[in-house]
């Protein structure tokens, strides 16, 4: 073998290597589902909704005339994350979507924890179906994100000149 034909094949190897795209991490290009860790994102969700209850618990304490507690709110916003968090990450990883249907059970099961607070079974039916449908809902519409504005918006809310030399230059 002589060292234009090993350096040809090497050509060759690598040009098929770099016709090959590689997948991304979390989806591929066909839109195939990844799993994700419903611990871990029962943890995350729930350390970053305890830090909420912790402002949630501040300002309850300094807007009343005496110490509330902070227990009770940073436990309350810790376990509604966490219960949300796991229920959907759970859901999505049985379906193999992640969809309107697994963020409304996460929201529902959230919901019901709430509602258990208050020790009643209707209150956490009603508040299940309460953040089910809004939770749902927003993902289903997707946020309003592709809500597209119409001529008479344009033209009634126009943009200043420094938007319009920005818009432009790109």
């Amino acid at each position: 073998m002589t060292d234009s034909d090993l350096a040809s094949q090497v050509k060759t190897r690598i040009s098929e290597v770099l016709k090959r795209r590689p997948e991304s991490s979390t989806h591929s290009s066909h839109g195939t589902y990844h799993p994700s860790s419903a611990l871990g994102n029962a943890f995350t969700f729930g350390g970053q909704s305890a830090i909420v209850g912790v402002v949630a618990a501040g300002l309850r304490n300094s807007l009343a005339g005496r110490n509330a507690g902070f227990a009770l709110p940073i436990g309350a916003f810790a376990a509604v994350g966490a219960t949300y968090a796991f229920t959907e990450a759970v859901v999505a990883n049985q379906r193999e979507a992640s969809d309107t249907t697994s963020v409304a059970s996460g929201a529902c099961a959230a919901g019901f924890l709430l509602g258990l607070g208050v020790r009643s079974i209707p209150v956490a039916v009603g508040t299940c179906s309460l953040m089910a449908a809004a939770a749902g809902l927003q993902k289903y519409t997707n946020g309003m994100n592709t809500r597209h504005s119409q001529d008479t918006e344009k033209s009634f809310f126009k943009p200043s000149a420094v938007v319009e030399s920005i818009r432009r230059e790109s």
